[in-house]
C-alpha cells in the first residue's frame, strides 16, 4: 500500500509540473508571436520582391532567345540566298519590334559576302525594378560560311 501511495504522490506531482511547464510554454509562446509574425512578414516581403524581380527580367531573356535563335536560324538561308544587306537589317529590326526589345540599326552589325554571313547585335534593355534602374546588356550573333 505504501509503494501506492507514494506512486500516487508521484504521479500528482507530475501532473501539476505539467500544467506549470504548459503555462510557462505558453507566456514563451505569447512574447514569441510577434517575432514570428514579423518573419513571416519579412520572409514574404523578400518572396514578393524576388517574384517582382522575375516577372520583370525573365520575358526579357526569353524575347532575347528568341532574337538569336531568330538569327542563327536564318543566317544560312541569307547567305546561301546573297540577301542584301539592307534586307536583313529590315528583318532583324521587325524581329525585335515584334518582341518588344530596343534594337536600333546602328546596334545589328552585319558582314556580307560570297563566302561568309556574319550577324552581330549589341543592345541594352533597361528593366525597372521600382528602387534600382537594371540594364541587361545582350549580344546575340551568328555566323555561316559557304562550305
Amino acid at each position: 500500500m505504501s509503494q501506492l501511495v507514494i506512486f500516487r504522490v508521484i504521479e500528482l506531482e507530475g501532473q501539476q509540473g505539467g500544467r506549470l511547464c504548459d503555462e510557462s510554454r505558453a507566456v514563451m509562446r505569447a512574447s514569441d508571436a510577434g517575432r514570428g509574425r514579423a518573419k513571416l512578414a519579412f520572409t514574404l516581403l523578400v518572396l514578393g520582391a524576388i517574384g517582382y524581380a522575375a516577372v520583370q527580367i525573365v520575358p526579357v531573356y526569353v524575347d532575347n532567345y528568341e532574337l538569336e535563335d531568330f538569327i542563327q536560324q536564318q543566317t544560312p538561308f541569307w547567305l546561301v540566298q546573297q540577301i542584301p544587306v539592307e534586307v536583313v537589317r529590315d528583318k532583324i529590326l521587325a524581329k525585335a519590334k515584334d518582341l518588344g526589345l530596343p534594337v536600333t540599326p546602328q546596334q545589328v552589325k552585319i558582314e556580307a559576302n560570297a563566302s561568309k554571313y556574319t550577324v552581330n547585335i549589341d543592345y541594352t534593355v533597361p528593366i525597372d525594378l521600382k528602387v534600382y534602374s537594371l540594364p541587361l546588356h545582350f549580344s546575340p550573333a551568328s555566323e555561316n560560311r559557304v562550305p
